[in-house]
């Protein structure tokens, strides 16, 4: 019995000690490791495609909310932005116009016409041709103010805060337009853009009108003034930045004319 159990030990020994036995618990072994690689390989794969995936699906996310903020932020923009623009690179500007005040007191309307001159840095001129002759000059420091049938001019130092938001001086207040009004409405009447505005700052001027066309230009003002006035200037032939004399700028003295000074 002894024997025979040593005989099975040594057996056991020796088949453990089998080089082909160990081989194929090696060879077991590779093939484990290699399915597990492969295994892990396809894992990791999945893995990789998943996270591209996720970054495309990300990325479309991004450009979509990108494309939004646009959308939201251009849809906030000032609609005062293009007629800013165009009105900013304005440096001369020259224009037929039509006037109608309705004078509230009388409850009449009176009709003028003229010409009105822009230049920057050098001042702006209305001059009327009907039905009286008569102009409003500014030339940067001073406002004369004549007509034809008066023997005097009168020479008044203008303060801004004062004609500002009157479009007195038209082509600044247009330029500043976002600074000083508040838009109220936005509608189309035809080919034109109509803001109605209310000024943001004490004026002569409670609300006005505007009709723009397609290229950013002011074709007529309407302003409802504090003491029931109606001012309306309908606008023609506009020529800018075609270049204005620098002479209409300036005052020279008519002859039998006296100035007075305020």
């Amino acid at each position: 019995m002894n024997h025979s159990r040593e005989r099975r030990a040594g057996s056991g020994e020796q088949e453990a000690r089998n080089p082909k036995s160990e081989y194929q618990n090696t060879k077991q072994a590779q093939i484990f490791k290699i399915r597990n690689t492969k295994r892990f390989g396809c894992l990791n794969i999945i893995i990789l495609k998943l996270f591209r995936i996720s970054c495309f699906e990300f990325s479309i996310c991004g450009l979509a909310l990108l494309i939004i903020t646009t959308l939201v932020n251009y849809s906030y923009a000032s609609p005062f932005d293009g007629l800013k623009k165009t009105y900013s690179e304005v440096n001369s500007l020259e224009a037929a116009f039509h006037q109608k005040i309705f004078i509230a007191s009388l409850k009449k309307e009176r009709t003028f016409e003229g010409d009105f001159f822009y230049k920057r840095h050098k001042g702006f001129l209305w001059k009327y041709r009907t039905p009286k002759v008569k102009f409003f000059l500014y030339d940067g420091k001073y406002m004369w103010q004549g007509e034809d049938e008066k023997p005097f001019v009168v020479k008044e130092r203008i303060r801004k805060e004062k004609t500002t938001g009157t479009f007195l001086d038209l082509i600044e207040d247009i330029a500043r337009m976002d600074e000083l009004f508040t838009l109220k409405q936005q509608s189309v009447a035809g080919s034109l853009e109509v803001l109605e505005i209310v000024p943001k700052k004490d004026s002569t001027a409670n609300a006005a009108k505007i009709w723009i066309d397609k290229q950013n230009v002011v074709r007529k003002i309407e302003i409802h003034e504090f003491t029931g006035n109606i001012n309306t200037i309908e606008f023609s032939a506009v020529k800018i930045n075609q270049g204005v004399d620098d002479g209409r700028f300036i005052y020279r003295l008519e002859k039998g004319k006296e100035i007075v000074e305020r």
